[in-house]
């Protein structure tokens, strides 16, 4: 009968709506170690230009591929705050991984791809084939 009971406690809504703003827990699934960093993907004349978010990770922690027009990029972070002061420790870590695929047109020059990390942001440039244009043709 006890279980029927239930205290009300009005700071309960807020700390329920202070969770449901919380970065990690309002955009990761909860209870998995995934992360989804930000893409910008532009096209130029002569480039496809893809421009992803990923602050603290270095080179050694990204994979990227492309093969057969769809560009892969794999990346895992693995974090750690240590804060000490007097009497006490605390340490904050985050890990998880992430993949993304897009495809490009099949007619990007994949052995011409360069991929560079500037200030936590991965840039690649996939060069444009110089192949032939499309072509209309007259049905008879």
């Amino acid at each position: 009968m006890n279980d029927l009971i239930r205290r009300n406690d009005p700071f309960d809504v807020l700390q329920r709506f202070g969770d449901f703003f919380d970065r990690d827990s309002f955009f990761a699934p909860a209870g998995r170690n995934e992360w989804l960093p930000a893409v910008d993907i532009k096209e130029t004349d002569d480039n496809f230009v893809f421009q992803m978010e990923v602050p603290g990770l270095k080179p050694e922690d990204l994979d990227v591929e492309l093969h057969d027009g769809v560009l892969s990029i794999r990346g895992v972070r693995n974090e750690e705050k240590r804060e000490e002061d007097k009497g006490y420790v605390r340490v904050e870590r985050r890990s998880g991984s992430f993949a993304r695929q897009f495809r490009v047109p099949t007619s990007s020059k994949a052995d011409s791809l360069q991929a560079k990390m500037t200030d936590g942001v991965l840039t690649i440039e996939i060069p444009k084939s110089d192949g032939p244009e499309a072509r209309k043709v007259t049905i008879s």
